[in-house]
């Protein structure tokens, strides 16, 4: 090999290197990911690549503050409606004999 082959062949791995290729792509996802690139992006795959990433992690950071607030929520609901339950311990429910109930303080006044 001379010089000069060497050198092409050095430059077309150090281009293979930059390129990416996305086998089993459906049509028209790649129809939308190359329109997208064309409009936005004037053609350049890479920056339109780039920015489908940056929505991905931004979506998945703000997906994860609502579930964490969404949980804390929760967690003070239930602070709120366990005293009431807790106060509920206080009634013994009988139930008569047609069905109904009747609910006595632990002291023994009717509710």
């Amino acid at each position: 090999m001379t010089e000069d082959q060497i050198l092409k062949l050095k430059k077309r791995l150090q281009e293979s290197r930059k390129s990416l290729s996305i086998a089993r792509l459906p049509d028209k996802t790649k129809e939308s990911f190359m329109e997208l690139a064309n409009e936005e992006f004037c053609g350049d795959y890479g920056m339109a690549f780039r920015e489908i990433l940056n929505y991905y992690f931004e979506h998945n950071a703000m997906k994860l503050l609502f579930f964490q607030n969404i949980d804390m929520k929760l967690d003070l609901l239930l602070d709120k409606i366990q005293p009431q339950t807790q106060s509920n311990d206080q009634f013994e429910t009988r139930k008569m004999v047609n069905g109904r109930e009747i609910k006595k303080t632990k002291g023994g006044k009717n509710e």
